[in-house]
C-alpha cells in the first residue's frame, strides 16, 4: 500500500487538499493518505495534527508566534519520518513548507501544490524550490510560463475552484455579505472596520440586510465579540451566491467570489510594521487575483489606510447604486472562468499521482 502525506497549513489549502485526498482514495482505493491540515482534509485522511490552528499572516504576526511554529514544524518532521511515506504533498503555506522540503527532499519525492507567489514577492525562493522540490503544481497558466523560464520542473491542469464551486444558481437578494478572513488575526482587524461600514451603509441602505459569512474553523464567539450586531452565516457557496455584493479581504475567497460572478470589492490591512516591509517587496500592481489575471483592475482593492470605514462604504454604495458599474463588473467577471480553465483539474492531477506511484 502506498502511503502519501498532505500537508496544508490555511484555509484554501485545506480546502484544495480536501478535495485532492477524496479524489485520490475514490480513484486508487488502495491508497493510505495522512494529512497535516484542516477539516476538510481531516474528514478524507488520517489526520496527524490541525496545522490551521497555528496558522497567522503577517510578518510581525508570524515573527510573534515563532516558537509556537518551530514547535509544531519539528513534530510534523518527525511524523513524516515515522509514516514513511511514498510521497509528500506540500500545498502552499511556504513559510513553512518550503522549510519541510529542505529537511525531507532527500528521504521522500516531494510535490508542491499551489505555488507561492514568487512572480509577486521573494522571488529568491525559486533556488530553494528548484532544489528540494520534485515537482511543481500551480494553479494558474502564467506561473506555468514562470517556472518553465526559470527551469523548474512545472505542471499545470487548471485551478481546482472550477471544479469545486457548483454554483446553486440561486436568487440574488439584496445581502451585503462580509469575509473578514479565515485566520483570528485577520478577523480581528477586518470585521470592526466591517461593522462600521454596515452603520454607515443601512442609512442609505434601509431594505438591506447584512452579515457575516465565517470561517468553518473560528467560533461564533469571535464574531460576535467584534461584531454583535450583524447576523452571522455559516460558509457556503450558497450564501455567496445569494448575495448582491460581497466586502472580502484579500485571498482565495476573491477567486471563488468571482467564478460566480458576484460584485465585490476586497480590503486588507496588516499591522503598520509588517505593512511598510510588505509595499516594499511585492512587485506586482494589484492584491487581488482577479485584477492581475486581467491585467487591469476590475474590483476595487482598498488596503491599510484606504481600508477605511468612510471609503469602502462610499464604493459599495456606489456599485449598487450605479447599474451600468455593477454590470460592467459582472461582465468582466464572466471572462474569469476562461482564464482559469480547464475544469477537472483535481481530478486530473489525482491521476498523474497514481501514474507517478504505479496505483
Amino acid at each position: 500500500m502506498k502511503k502519501v502525506i498532505i500537508i496544508a497549513g490555511d484555509k484554501s489549502g485545506d480546502l484544495y487538499g480536501g478535495y485532492l485526498s477524496k479524489t485520490l482514495k475514490e480513484k486508487f482505493p488502495n491508497i493510505e493518505i495522512y494529512s497535516f491540515g484542516g477539516k476538510c482534509l481531516g474528514e478524507h485522511s488520517k489526520q496527524i495534527t490541525n496545522l490551521l490552528s497555528h496558522s497567522v499572516s503577517g510578518i510581525f504576526e508570524v515573527f510573534t508566534s515563532l516558537k509556537k511554529l518551530i514547535d509544531i514544524f519539528n513534530f510534523s518532521y518527525d511524523e513524516i519520518n515515522r509514516i514513511q511515506p511514498d510521497l509528500v504533498i506540500l500545498i502552499d503555506f511556504p513559510d513553512f513548507n518550503l522549510r519541510l522540503a529542505k529537511k525531507i527532499n532527500k528521504k521522500y519525492p516531494v510535490f508542491y501544490y499551489i505555488s507561492p507567489q514568487l512572480w509577486a514577492w521573494r522571488e529568491n525562493r525559486i533556488k530553494q524550490i528548484k532544489k528540494y522540490i520534485t515537482k511543481m503544481i500551480v494553479i494558474f497558466k502564467f506561473e506555468q510560463f514562470y517556472y518553465k523560464n526559470k527551469g523548474i520542473n512545472v505542471l499545470y491542469f487548471g485551478h481546482p475552484l472550477l471544479e469545486i464551486i457548483k454554483p446553486a444558481n440561486c436568487e440574488r437578494k439584496k445581502i451585503i455579505s462580509f469575509l473578514p478572513g479565515s485566520r483570528r488575526n485577520e478577523i480581528k482587524r477586518h470585521l470592526p472596520i466591517m461593522r462600521d461600514v454596515k452603520q454607515i451603509l443601512e442609512k442609505d441602505l434601509e431594505c438591506y440586510s447584512f452579515r457575516i459569512i465565517k470561517a468553518e474553523n473560528i467560533d461564533d464567539k469571535i464574531y460576535q465579540m467584534l461584531a454583535p450586531n450583524i447576523a452571522i452565516e455559516p460558509r457556503c457557496y450558497k450564501a455567496l451566491e445569494e448575495s448582491e455584493f460581497i466586502i472580502t479581504s484579500s485571498g482565495t475567497a476573491t477567486v471563488e467570489i468571482a467564478i460566480l460572478g458576484i460584485p465585490y470589492l476586497i480590503i486588507y490591512k496588516v499591522n503598520p510594521l509588517s505593512w511598510q516591509i510588505l509595499k516594499r517587496m511585492v512587485r506586482t500592481k494589484y492584491v487581488g487575483m482577479v485584477n492581475i489575471l486581467s491585467q487591469k483592475k476590475i474590483i476595487e482593492e482598498l488596503l491599510q489606510n484606504d481600508a477605511n470605514p468612510r471609503i469602502i462604504a462610499s464604493e459599495t454604495l456606489r456599485c449598487i447604486t450605479n447599474r451600468k458599474a455593477h454590470q460592467k463588473m459582472q461582465e468582466n467577471l464572466r471572462n474569469i472562468k476562461d482564464i482559469l480553465s480547464p475544469r477537472e483539474a483535481i481530478s486530473s492531477f489525482a491521476n498523474f499521482i497514481g501514474q507517478y506511484l504505479n496505483l
